[in-house]
């Protein structure tokens, strides 16, 4: 298993998305984080209104740069409201629904 970096971080990508919080050895998000960009993750469930949307945000755990563990998925729509996507745990990259 990767190693976390003991000091958290900031990372700013070309899309415009941020993300502060740990990485591995590879540079990739692992321990706790919060990833805010102003598109959807590969693999959230969208709806009809995806193009309404502002910006999601992930606050939680990962694992080698894939949300694993507990986590909160939030998203602002172009109506301003913003919503809590899944709130729970996460597999591989996956929300987990009971």
């Amino acid at each position: 298993m990767a190693a976390t970096q003991k000091d958290p971080i900031t990372i700013h990508s070309e899309d415009g998305s941020v993300y502060q919080g740990h990485v591995n050895e590879h540079g990739e998000k692992h321990g706790q984080g919060t990833l805010k960009t102003e598109i959807y993750i590969t693999g959230v469930v969208g709806n009809d209104n995806s193009h309404l949307m502002k910006w999601t945000e992930f606050s939680g755990n990962w694992v080698n740069g894939v949300m694993h563990g507990y986590g909160i998925m939030r998203k602002m729509s172009g109506n301003g409201v913003t919503q809590v996507v899944h709130h729970g745990m996460w597999d591989n990259g996956v929300p987990i629904k009971f």
